[in-house]
């Protein structure tokens, strides 16, 4: 069963008899604190490539979601507060804020007429039923400065879905169980859809009723950005199955004219999508818009193992990788010039250049070069939509890859 996530959650709190204003309670985001770095760089000190959330904080923090300190840490095991969240996730969904979004809660304090956090953030958070307060003697209260426990975070990182959440079937069992009345249910929905994913190793460890830290914080929305349905950044909620039955089903089997096998490259995508923090589908979606499912015919050749037409213009063919996995690589190095402000620490992450007599044998991006202002990327695309006259011409680019993308179903409930 697919229902959108406020549906399921009026159906909540008409099961539970809870108004709006006492029940379920929720918590804050945009982890902005005391001497916030502005800089884009994402290469905190303290979040190695071997953290567990490094792709994650690294991803969020390139697009300005989260932020670190002015001495080069990010501190993912600090604790998040209701109001630093609510900021967040409206950052991470691109949901829009700004001066007319009125708090209604007495206790969070008011920002000035140019500044929106955090009134004007966590009343977007509120106005799209993300957060709820509680009923104070004086009016309703929000508790901005309370830390957020696992289970809270998740309700509202669940809240925030764009895309229609799958109900679990009743023989599903989720690893925390009926622990409430109220987050257990949320959380169920998020963990069968894929939400909760690398939250942690053995979600069974964690305890939804601990306070949450920086860094589970951005694991989460990191996977709740998969349900943005023209969102580039954030987890592909399925997996390489996904891709190819779709890519099968579009094209009555035929797997096209590709140098590897059709699963092979699926997985490629969905190893390259993590590891640069953009969406397996979306990319997926680009590739078969670029090859005609597999079937070329411009001026790429197969054999050149350039899936999205990099370098190729009018008669000119492009640029020509060794192997496929080298393509998928350019692919997304790419796309990640487009989307971040700067380079990833990723080594893959850089320019590369075509020889002049072969295809080229190391992983990287032949179209990565510096801006003429000195800037590193280019920086200026978040969502499919703004492909559209830059990474090709014309208007209906990005609205043609977003329509292959939103029909790649996911299968549930596998983590």
């Amino acid at each position: 069963m697919l229902v959108s996530f406020p549906q399921m959650r009026r159906r909540f709190l008409k099961f539970l008899g809870l108004s709006a204003l006492t029940t379920v309670v929720v918590f804050a985001g945009a982890l902005v604190a005391p001497r916030a770095a502005l800089a884009q760089t994402a290469a905190f000190s303290d979040v190695p490539d071997s953290h567990p959330y490094h792709v994650q904080i690294e991803t969020l923090a390139q697009l300005g979601i989260i932020a670190g300190y002015s001495d080069g840490t990010f501190r993912p095991n600090e604790p998040v507060t209701r109001q630093q969240f609510a900021k967040m996730v409206i950052l991470a969904m691109r949901i829009s804020v700004g001066e007319d979004d009125k708090c209604v809660f007495v206790d969070v304090k008011k920002s000035g007429d140019i500044d929106l956090y955090p009134d004007n953030y966590v009343a977007a958070a509120a106005r799209e039923n993300i957060v709820t307060g509680y009923q104070g003697s004086s009016g309703p209260v929000f508790k901005p400065d309370a830390a957020i426990t696992l289970a809270q975070m998740v309700t509202m990182g669940t809240r925030s879905a764009e895309r229609p959440l799958y109900v679990p079937p009743d023989s599903y069992k989720s690893a925390w169980g009926g622990f409430d009345k109220t987050h257990s249910i949320i959380a169920r929905v998020a963990q069968y859809n894929g939400l909760l994913r690398d939250l942690a190793a053995n979600l069974n460890t964690l305890s939804p009723q601990t306070i949450a830290n920086r860094g589970q914080a951005a694991a989460l929305l990191f996977n709740v950005m998969g349900t943005d349905t023209s969102g580039l950044n954030g987890r592909f909620l399925g997996d390489s199955g996904d891709l190819v039955r779709f890519f099968r089903n579009a094209t009555g089997g035929n797997d096209g004219k590709f140098t590897v096998p059709l699963e092979d490259l699926a997985k490629l995508y969905v190893k390259y999508g993590k590891r640069f923090g953009i969406r397996a589908d979306m990319a997926w979606a680009q590739m078969i818009h670029e090859t005609g499912y597999g079937q070329y015919g411009g001026d790429v050749a197969p054999a050149q193992n350039n899936m999205v037409g990099i370098g190729a213009t009018g008669g000119v063919p492009g640029n020509s990788f060794a192997t496929a996995e080298l393509g998928v690589i350019a692919h997304y190095a790419h796309l990640a010039w487009y989307v971040y402000h700067d380079h990833l620490s990723d080594p893959y992450c850089v320019a590369v250049t075509q020889p002049a007599g072969g295809p080229i044998t190391t992983p990287g991006d032949p179209r990565h070069f510096v801006q003429g202002d000195g800037s590193a990327h280019k920086g200026n695309v978040r969502s499919v939509y703004d492909l559209s006259g830059k990474w090709a011409p014309g208007a209906t680019y990005g609205s043609a890859v977003k329509n292959i993308a939103n029909r790649i179903t996911v299968t549930c409930g596998l983590w």
